[in-house]
Order: structure tokens, then C-alpha cells, then sequence
């Protein structure tokens, strides 16, 4: 799956700069407090200034960010997790790590597999949320 972050907050500097950006997930990873954590690959590296250093992101861990919603096909203006791969051994595990990655950033992202396109944001009330709001299908 493809995916298109079109806005983030609680960001370092330098990562707003480069919105938006996309990455393609890898697979899924267990967490020690989930099991909804994406390994996603991103085509160009990412710009990182870790004190005062320039570094490169090649590797983002990624989840969605409220209960009640979750990443699958279609998601679309999904705000999510965002950390950086620190370590890159954090790739070929089987779980997440907090120790191999660095949370920067929350994210509004979207689904842009096959090509479609990100959508407007409009909308980001979903799962649990949108029901207590009384948007999304009933259960």
C-alpha cells in the first residue's frame, strides 16, 4: 500500500518543509503496547536535523493515531503516528523498537495506491469517533 501524508503538527521544522511526501508500507509490526504498527519505506529519504545534525530518513514506523481507526486499504485523511527509523536494524525485526526509532511528527495521511490521488481534507472524524459525533455507519 501507498501512502500520502498531506499535512503534519507537533513536527520538527524541517519535515513540514517537505509535505507532502509519500512511503510505501512494508508490513505490519507488533508493538509492546499494540500490534498496528506499519513499516513503510519512503522513495526519496527524508531531511532530519537531529541536533544540529543533518541526517537522512530512509524508514518511517507509522499507526493510527486514534482507537477506533485503522490503516487499511482506502483509509483516506487518517491522522497518524509518525517516527523516524533510527536504527537500521529496526527494518528486518519482527516487533517495534522504541529504542531504533524517534516519534516526530503526527500526520494526516491517506491511501494513494493505484494511483489515486490524496484527498481534500475535509473529513477526519472516523471509526469510534465519527459514530460519537454521529457521522460513519452504525455498528
Amino acid at each position: 500500500m501507498d501512502v500520502a501524508v498531506s499535512s503534519v503538527d507537533y513536527n520538527p521544522p524541517e519535515l513540514a518543509e517537505q509535505v507532502p511526501f509519500t512511503f510505501s508500507l512494508l508490513r505490519v509490526l507488533c508493538g509492546p503496547d499494540r500490534s498496528d504498527y506499519w513499516l513503510g519505506t519512503l522513495p526519496r529519504p527524508l531531511r532530519w536535523i537531529d541536533d544540529n545534525i543533518q541526517r537522512s530518513v530512509a524508514h518511517v514506523v507509522i499507526c493510527a493515531r486514534w482507537a477506533g481507526t485503522e490503516i487499511e486499504p482506502g483509509f483516506t485523511n487518517l491522522p497518524i503516528n509518525i517516527a523516524y527509523v533510527t536504527d537500521p536494524t529496526q527494518v528486518t525485526d519482527a516487533e517495534v523498537s522504541f529504542d531504533k526509532c524517534r516519534y516526530v511528527a503526527i500526520g494526516i495521511a491517506s491511501d494513494v495506491s493505484e494511483g489515486r490521488a490524496a484527498p481534500e481534507l475535509t473529513n477526519i472524524l472516523t471509526g469510534n469517533i465519527a459514530r460519537s459525533f454521529g457521522f460513519g455507519k452504525p455498528e
